[in-house]
């Protein structure tokens, strides 16, 4: 056990990334191959909970105010998400599928988890760039949702969810900028860290593994 912590201890972003190259690459691998699909498929909470643990294996600090902060973006998203799926007012009318299983109130309780998750990334991102940072609402509300843009299609192929119609409509990617547009606006308002090269690496590496499935798979 103590090697173990002192492993992880010791792991440098280099290695991370060196980690979820390999990582993706297999998944992208795991989704092309018939016979893999389908395991892949239910792998995809282990995916999203391995791609958080290594975010907040480089998040610092780690103090009352941040941790309230990413509570309060999951419990919120989660909640929205949920308002949304059982009313088909907010994002439109869908269901989610059997590879985001553990749901409340048919919502995966992890699906707060990956809003966390992409706007942390997208946050230290534009944070990077003085230039960027100047519009960070905006800009990071924008990539946020062209991600969206990009999951979508592969969501459906890959059980995450169903709309209706097969259709997927304006108001969930319009909803999609708003949300994002309130996250990101959390982060500056409360002044929350992302001194986290891992993050958003990790979130060009999904946006990669997106847009990869979005063209190929079928």
């Amino acid at each position: 056990m103590n090697r173990i912590v002192l492993y992880f201890k010791n792991l440098t972003v280099r290695d991370a990334t060196r980690f979820l190259i390999v990582f993706y690459i297999v998944g992208i691998i795991g989704f092309f191959i018939p016979y893999s699909r389908e395991i892949f498929e239910k792998m995809i909470p282990l995916s999203l909970l391995v791609n958080l643990f290594l975010l907040f294996l480089f998040h610092k600090p780690y103090n009352v105010k941040h941790l309230a902060f990413f509570g309060s973006v999951v419990l919120l998203t989660f909640l929205i998400e949920a308002v949304g799926m059982n009313t088909g007012v907010l994002f439109g009318e869908y269901l989610y599928g059997e590879s985001l299983p553990v749901k409340l109130f048919g919502t995966p309780i992890i699906i707060g988890l990956n809003w966390l998750l992409l706007s942390y990334g997208v946050v230290q991102l534009m944070r990077m760039n003085k230039q960027l940072r100047r519009y960070i609402i905006i800009l990071g509300a924008a990539a946020m949702t062209l991600f969206d843009f990009m999951m979508e299609p592969v969501a459906m192929k890959t059980g995450m969810w169903s709309w209706s119609y097969n259709i997927i409509p304006w108001q969930n990617f319009i909803m999609w900028f708003i949300l994002s547009a309130i996250i990101i606006a959390g982060f500056e308002l409360f002044s929350i860290k992302t001194d986290n090269k891992i993050a958003g690496r990790i979130f060009l590496f999904q946006l990669f593994f997106f847009v990869v499935l979005n063209i190929f798979l079928k």
